[in-house]
């Protein structure tokens, strides 16, 4: 390889080095929780979902706002979705309307079933909610998912979510697209999946 050769090879190699500095690889915000000593790493956007409810107004809506979280102590890692009932309209749309628990994600031709989870969010290890909506009422659900979940739901070319037991079985659409930060969630967990996602 002649010198000039040699010192395209170094330009190109310093072009590219300078490239991964100026775009780093975006990974999910981690913290340590002070009052649960437990490494918590969320999504930096959570996904949105909405149904329409004309018949309470014509721009009425609720919302369901999925967190996508992963919890770490002394090595052992959880899994876990925080979704916030809520609407900005209607009180009667807020999240004490809907009796239903378990969660439906319809991902594509799947449906993804989960049953919530009983524990408070600090039995959990997170000791304040996480990307909690302005308009939301008290603590919000918790789902115990795994990395796996994760991965085929931001994969998911089209995504709605349901609540077994609701009494408008229409589903949620995806209102604010946080598929690619729960991807990067799951891409950058190492701990070995839960076992507890029915699907």
């Amino acid at each position: 390889m002649n010198a000039y050769a040699r010192l395209g090879v170094i330009a190109a190699l310093t072009l590219s080095l300078a490239g991964c500095i100026l775009h780093p690889q975006h990974r999910p915000p981690e913290y340590l929780d002070s009052v649960t000593a437990a490494s918590v790493t969320s999504v930096s956007s959570p996904i949105v979902f909405a149904r329409a409810h004309q018949d309470v107004s014509a721009n009425s809506r609720q919302y369901a706002t999925v967190v996508g979280a992963s919890v770490n102590r002394s090595g052992k890692y959880e899994y876990v979705l925080l979704v916030y009932m809520w609407s900005t309209i209607d009180p009667r749309l807020g999240a004490d309307v809907h009796p239903g628990d378990t969660l439906i994600l319809l991902a594509d031709d799947r449906a993804i079933r989960m049953v919530r989870d009983g524990r408070s969010l600090r039995d959990v290890g997170i000791a304040k909610p996480l990307l909690r909506p302005l308009h939301t009422r008290g603590s919000p659900r918790i789902y115990r998912t795994d990395r796996d979940t994760l991965k085929f739901v931001s994969s998911a070319h089209r995504l709605r979510l349901q609540l077994e037991g609701d009494g408008d079985t229409r589903p949620f659409e995806v209102w604010e697209d946080g598929r690619r930060e729960l991807g990067l969630l799951a891409d950058s967990g190492t701990g070995a999946n839960a076992r507890n996602t029915k699907r």
